[in-house]
């Protein structure tokens, strides 16, 4: 089993500060260390929307495509992943059809 994070802010300033990137990938790691897990890798989406489909999000199809039926995918919020509650479903979907 290997653990993945994935990362998402939508702002050129919040890519710029590294806060909102800094603040997730902490609370990533401390969520998996309560776990007694390690994140293997992170993938980042910088400076996207997250309503914006799974195809327009390099970081976030990389993270899909590298996932194996007994990985994890961590990420600090649910709305990092998405905005859209359909796209929500369709990544989850495409995690559970591994």
């Amino acid at each position: 089993m290997k653990i993945i994070g994935y990362l998402r802010v939508s702002t050129d300033q919040q890519v710029e500060s590294g806060l909102g990137l800094e603040a997730q990938e902490s609370a990533c790691k401390e969520y998996a260390k309560r776990m007694g897990l390690e994140i293997a890798q992170f993938y980042r989406d910088e400076g996207l929307s997250g309503s914006l489909p799974i195809e327009k999000r390099d970081g976030l199809k990389e993270a899909l495509n590298n996932l194996k039926r007994t990985d994890v995918l961590v990420v600090a919020k649910r709305d990092r992943l998405s905005r859209d509650l359909d796209e929500i479903g369709i990544i989850t979907k495409a995690i559970k059809g591994k």
